[in-house]
């Protein structure tokens, strides 16, 4: 897919929706990692094994820190009205999730 051919094609309005809601659903990401952060505790470890599990979710991992440089740039995109930004933002984001782009 070209992004680039693609972005002329979206209205302004449809652009905006999207990156409204795609902003909440980030700032709930944000919310519960926050949550399971607070209260995980590590898992009991046998280090006679010396074996750590090394693989990753399909996928692959986020961190908290690009969720919230994602809603950063969201926002920043919204207050200036860069329908384009925030959308080419989100889809980012969603490639990172495991949505593909």
């Amino acid at each position: 897919m070209n992004l680039a051919s693609l972005l002329p094609q979206i209205d302004a309005q449809s652009a905006r929706a999207f990156v409204s809601a795609a902003r909440h659903i980030i700032d709930a990401l944000l919310i519960e990692a926050e949550r399971v952060e607070a209260t995980q505790t590590p898992a009991p470890r046998d280090y006679t094994a010396a074996a750590l599990d090394r693989t990753a979710p399909a996928g692959g991992w986020i961190g908290i820190g690009e969720l919230r440089a994602t809603s950063r740039q969201l926002n920043e995109a919204i207050a200036a009205e860069k329908w384009t930004d925030g959308l080419l933002c989100a889809l980012k984001l969603m490639a990172l999730l495991g949505g593909g782009l």
